[in-house]
Parts: structure tokens; sequence; C-alpha cells
């Protein structure tokens, strides 16, 4: 009965101890104030209180501070659990720049029961993990919101930089049309360059030529003057006209025939200047057409651009705030644990927030971009007010140009006119009156009259004409003055017009890439928000966060409680103590008479044992099963393994004691105490020392420990532990049966003295 009384009633004492883990008294103290998080109200304190005491996973009791270190000390309460007053107000802060740690004090008493602080420290473990989970579900609430507002904010962005796109498109479709324009008009100007190049020479020929005919027009002036006196004479000095008439017959018709040069001479240069004047019009027309063909996009309205960049930097700057809390979360300790365990998430979460930050920076960008298209807007307005100065100056030119190129016309047309239809015939007809003076004296006096009134109309046709020729000469000089003003103007306005066409240029680039970036934006805005698309926050996802891991567990054996576990360790030491007691107890030396031999001996001693041995390993299995209820996976097998295991056991010791009487009782106590700790009954033998690691293949605890857990919760195979049992016990009992045999022989010497 001893090995049942020692191992039944130790295993009933604790069989089921970790499921009776809510009787063991534990004490909690709630000091949590309430604080406000994401602008609610929190009880974090109370609502973790609540459920420890609802869930009971141990005997928790609430009291006050001064009840649990009472209670504590006293051994009333095994461990206390004490949440402060920040408790709610730290939790609050883990997502904000100076985060504070939620924290709960667990103090425990080692020095009233190791066990029960180990049985506390892993239940503080499981209580700490509900509180994470607990925080964990609202933190990843939180952050998942975010990130769906995110999400709202990237797509937002993206439709105002798509419609920024098409107007940066609008504008540079009109900004196009500028440079077009402008091309078109620098073309104008250098072709009204080359026409004032060949106006200004013509004037010039004009000039010379209204110098001639001013001149010529004097020398007829002086003629005529001079005519008028003769005329005069003649009429006074009739005799002396026959000898002068000839005389100026030949002057008239040297007259006539210069009048008749000096009008063609003009015809002439008319029809020469008619080609260029032609074409120096036709270059205005030109110029003004171009100049007025030139129309300017409306160029948009400076204040919505300014809005429209305004809504973009808010989104950005909302963008950019997000990324930091974002990147502040990625700093918090339990967050990068959290990550850490989830390489998956981390892995996205990564790949997100390295994406935000790209498109941050092309953003930033685009809006430097916007920045130099709003600072071009005040350049294509005063562009669009010098090209309405430029069309006005233009058609003014236009009009004073022809209008001076017709007056010239004009008076050349009439001095030529006069000249063919007055001078001429004057002179033809002075030729005609000195013939006739030649002809008759007798029309001296009436020509002669005639002669004078004619060369009065001469000398008034010559006044008339010097004064003409005069003011020609004053206007074409006049005309010839302002040429240069008139080239140094077009000049001007060549230089404005490729300015203005480098200008435009330059806003049709600057506007291509803006257009580029602010599509690149929309385009890497869009996929943002895609990929956040794929981070949902319903309370599955939460759930999922707090818990990525679901662990999926399998046991091939399966041990229902503490005393099944240690039954195999127990039914050893039970089955080893019990036979060291039997030695003690029985003398397996002493007999009544002399043995007839050693083998007699041997078999008398083991009628005795062998029942005990048997009844020890019926007797401690039987009441395990019915005591203390175990449900081993084969009892038969159990039943064989007791047996071999009592055997092997019983024939060990009792060599021993044979052997050296009552000191082979203490030295089996001594193997006893070194497979109690070299068996791995109780611990793994990995965690002992080297030495009970280095022993424990030879201890024959280590075999019967394994056969009992192979009957009882494996189900395996227990014969070579039953095979290395046998020949122990074979062994001991051959070696037991030789020390009977050879104590005969020496006991048969004092015997035979005696």
């Amino acid at each position: 009965m001893i090995p049942s009384i020692y191992a039944v009633i130790f295993l009933s004492s604790l069989w089921d101890t970790y499921g009776r883990l809510d009787h063991l008294p534990v004490a909690i103290v709630n000091n949590d104030q309430p604080a406000k998080i994401n602008d609610k109200t929190q009880h974090l304190g109370q609502d973790l209180t609540d459920k420890l005491l609802r869930e009971q996973p141990l005997k928790l009791r609430e009291v006050s501070s001064q009840q649990a270190r009472d209670g504590l000390a006293s051994g009333r309460y095994y461990m206390t659990i004490t949440i402060p007053k920040n408790f709610t107000r730290n939790a609050g802060t883990l997502l904000s720049d100076q985060p504070k740690y939620a924290k709960i004090a667990i103090a425990q008493n080692a020095g009233q029961s190791f066990i029960a602080e180990k049985m506390t420290s892993s239940a503080a473990v499981k209580i700490q993990d509900s509180v994470n989970r607990s925080l964990q579900s609202v933190y990843n609430k939180t952050v998942l919101s975010a990130t769906a507002a995110s999400q709202k904010g990237f797509l937002a962005g993206s439709d105002g930089a798509r419609q920024l796109n098409n107007g940066l498109g609008q504008l540079a479709d009109g900004s196009r049309q500028l440079n077009n324009g402008a091309q078109a008009l620098s073309q104008g100007t250098s072709t009204l360059a080359t026409g004032l190049a060949q106006y200004t020479q013509g004037v010039a020929q004009a000039n010379g030529g209204a110098g001639q005919l001013a001149s010529g027009a004097a020398t007829a002036a002086n003629g005529a003057d001079q005519l008028a006196a003769g005329t005069s004479q003649l009429a006074q000095n009739a005799p002396k006209l026959a000898a002068g008439s000839q005389q100026v017959a030949d002057g008239a018709q040297q007259l006539a025939t210069k009048l008749q040069e000096l009008s063609a001479g003009i015809v002439q240069g008319q029809t020469a200047s008619a080609p260029k004047l032609a074409r120096l019009e036709k270059g205005l027309d030109e110029l003004t057409n171009s100049v007025n063909a030139i129309t300017l996009p409306d160029i948009p309205d400076t204040q919505a651009m300014t809005q429209a960049g305004q809504n973009l930097q808010a989104g950005l700057t909302g963008a950019s705030t997000d990324a930091a809390q974002l990147g502040k979360l990625a700093n918090d300790p339990k967050f990068q644990a959290f990550l850490a365990a989830n390489p998956d998430i981390d892995q996205q979460f990564s790949a997100t927030t390295n994406d935000l930050k790209g498109h941050l920076t092309q953003s930033g960008q685009a809006a430097d971009s916007l920045a130099q298209l709003k600072g071009l807007l005040p350049k294509l307005d005063g562009f669009k007010t010098k090209l309405a100065q430029l069309q006005a100056g233009v058609a003014q030119a236009q009009a004073g140009n022809k209008a001076a190129i017709d007056g010239l016309n004009g008076s050349l047309t009439q001095v030529s006119q006069f000249l063919s239809q007055q001078f001429v015939p004057a002179a033809q007809k002075l030729a005609t009156g000195a013939g006739q003076v030649n002809a008759g004296q007798q029309q001296v006096t009436t020509a002669a009259a005639q002669l004078q009134a004619g060369a009065g109309q001469l000398a008034q046709g010559n006044g008339q004409l010097s004064a003409g020729a005069t003011q020609l000469n004053r206007g074409l000089g006049q005309l010839t003055a302002k040429n240069g003003q008139l080239t140094t103007g077009a000049g001007q306005l060549n230089q404005g017009t490729q300015q203005l066409t480098t200008g435009t240029a330059q806003a049709v680039s600057a506007l291509g890439q803006a257009q580029d970036g602010t599509m690149t934006l929309a385009a890497k805005l869009a996929d943002g928000a895609i990929q956040l698309d794929q981070i949902h926050s319903q309370p599955s996802n939460v759930k999922a966060l707090t818990q990525p891991v679901k662990q999926t567990q399998k046991n091939y054996s399966n041990v229902d409680n503490n005393g099944t576990g240690m039954t195999p360790y127990m039914m050893s030491v039970g089955l080893f103590v019990g036979m060291i007691t039997f030695s003690a107890i029985y003398d397996f030396v002493t007999v009544a008479k002399k043995p007839r031999s050693g083998f007699a001996w041997w078999a008398e001693k083991q009628a005795v044992n062998i029942p005990v041995w048997i009844a020890q390993a019926l007797i401690l299995t039987t009441l395990l099963l019915l005591v203390d209820g175990l449900q081993p996976r084969n009892v038969p097998l159990l039943y064989v393994a007791a047996l071999v295991v009592a055997f092997a056991f019983n024939q060990f010791v009792l060599l021993f004691s044979t052997l050296f009487g009552k000191l082979g009782s203490g030295l089996m106590i001594i193997a006893l105490v070194l497979q109690l700790s070299a068996s791995a009954g109780s611990y793994p033998i990995e965690l002992s020392n080297g030495f009970f690691q280095a022993i424990h293949p030879w201890m024959p605890m280590t075999f019967s420990v394994h056969a009992f857990r192979e009957a009882i919760s494996i189900g395996g195979s227990l014969t070579g532990d039953l095979l290395v049992l046998l020949s122990i016990g074979v062994l001991s009992m051959v070696l037991t049966w030789g020390v009977y045999h050879w104590k005969l022989k020496h006991n048969n010497l004092l015997w035979s003295e005696g």
C-alpha cells in the first residue's frame, strides 16, 4: 500500500490545479479617472475592471489600495492588479507626438507561494495581452478611419489636379495660339521693316526729284520773267523783234523740250515707284491684318487659379498631416512590434507610406509649377495690353502712310498734268508766235500783246509751280525726317514681337511641364487612393489587425489535467519508494534453517517478494483509476507497464539490499534522489544541468516514466522501454541468486566451525 498511499494521495492533492485558478484570490484596484480620446469620454480602467470581474480568470475582488497592500502582505491575496489614475489619459496619447504608456501595476509575494507566483504571472501575461488587444482595437480603428479620410483626400486632390490639368490644357492651347500669332506678327514686322526700307529709299528718290523740280521751276520762273521783260521790250522795240524772234523761238522750243522732259521724268518716276508703293501698301495691309489677326485667349482668372492652388495646397497639407501622423504611428514601439509580428501588413504599410512620401514630393513640385504659372499671368496681361497698343499704332501708321503716299502721288500727278497741259502748250505757242513774228511784221504788235499775256500766265504758272514744288520738297523733307522714327519703331516692334514669341514659347513649355506635373500628380494621387482603397475599416478589419494571427494548434497527445501529467512520474516514484520501504521492513537474508542451496535460499525469499511487487502494481493502478479518476488511453497496457516496472524496481532494490544489507537500502535512497532529478518526470531533462543530462539515459526510472506516458497519454509503443526494464529485472534477479549462492558458501565455513 505504500506506493498507493504515496502516489494516489499526493496526486489527488494537485490533480487539477490549473483548472482551479478561479479559486486563487487576487485583488484588483481601479484608480483610473475618465478622459477624452478622440473627443469622446472613455473609462478604460473601469471597462477593464468590469471585463476581468465578469470573465473571472482568477478569483478577483475589487478592493481599495490599502486593502490590496495588506492582503498581499498577509497572504490573503496572491497577486494585486492596480490600474493607475492616468490609465485612460495615457492610453489616449499613443498616437500623439508625445506618447505615454498605459501602465498596469502587478504586485506579487513569491514568499507566500512560489508556484502561485508562477501561476499568477502567467495569468498576468494573459491579462496584459487582453488589455493590449482592447487598446489595439481602439488604435486600429483610429488608424483605419484616418486611412479612409486620407483616401477621400487623395481622391479629392486627384479630381482637383485633373481640373487644374484641364485648365492648364486650355491655357496651353491659348498660349500656343498666342505663340502662333506672335510668330505671324514677327513675320509681318519683318515684312514691314523691308517695305519701310524700300519706302524710305523711294521717299529719298522722290525728295531728290522734288528738289530738281523746284530747281527747274525756279529756272522756269526766271525764264518767264525774262520772257515778260522781253515781250515788253518787244512791244516797245518792235523793230528789234525780228532780230530776237529767232532767239525767242529757239528758247521757247528748248523750254518746251525741257518741260516735256521734266513731265516725262515725273511720270517715269511715278511709274517706277508704283510697284514699290504697291508693295509698301501691301506690306502695310499684311502687317495690319497680321496684327489684327492676333487674338489672345482669355487669361484664366487669377483669383480662380489662386483659389484652386489654395485648395490643392490645403489638400496637400492635409495629406502631409496624415503622412506625419502615419510616420509617428510607425515610430510607436508597440506599433513597430505589431508590424514586426505581421510582415505582410508591415510591407503594405511601408509601401503606402513610401508612396505617400513620393506623392507629397511630386505635389510640392506641382505647387511650385503653379506658382510659376501665376507669375506668368501678369506678363500675359502685359502682352495683351501691348498687343492692343501695337494694333492701334499700326492702324494709325497705316492710315498716315497711305495718306502720305496718296498725297505724294496726287501732287506729282498735278505737277505733271500742269506741265503737260499748260507749260508745254505755252512754250509751243511761244515758238509759234516767234515764227509768226518772223513771217509777218504786221502781226508783231498783236503777237507781242499775246506773247506778253502768255508770258504773264507763264509767270503766274511758274509761281504756282515753284510754290507747289517748294511745298512738295518741304513735305518730302519732313517725311524723310520721320523715316528714321518709323524705321526705329518698326525695329522696336520687331524686337517686341520676338520677345513676345520667346515669352509665349517659354509659357507654352512651362504650361506643358505644369500640365505633365498635374497629370502625374493626379495619377499618383489616384494610385494612392487605389492602394488605400485596399485597406478597409470594417469591424472585421479592426479585429483582424488586433489579432492578425490565428493559431492552429494540434497536439498529438492529450493530457487532461496536472494530475494526469504527473502520474507517470509519481507511479515510478511510488513503486520505487514502496520497494525501498519493503526492503527495509523485510529481511531478505535471515532464514529459519540452513538452505540446501543458493537457489533454494533465493527461491524462498522470492516466494514472499513476488506477490508484494505484483500487489503494489495492481493496487496502485486500480486506485489511480477509481480514486483519482485517471483515464489512460490503454488500461490493459497500463497494468502491464505497472507490473514490468514493479518487477524491475523490486529486483533492482533486492539486489542491493541482499548484497549490502542496510547499506543497500541507503544506497537505493541515493539512487532514488538521482532518479528524481534525472528521469525528466516533472521538467524536461534539457532544463537540468549537464550532470543529470549525462546520467539520464542510465536511470531505470527514465524508462518507467516514458513507458507510463505512452500507456496513459501518448498511445505509442512502449516495447523498448519494457524490454529495458525487463532486462534490468532479469539481470538483477540473476545477480541476486549469485549473491545468495556466494553467501551460502561463506556461511558454510562459519557453520562448520560452530
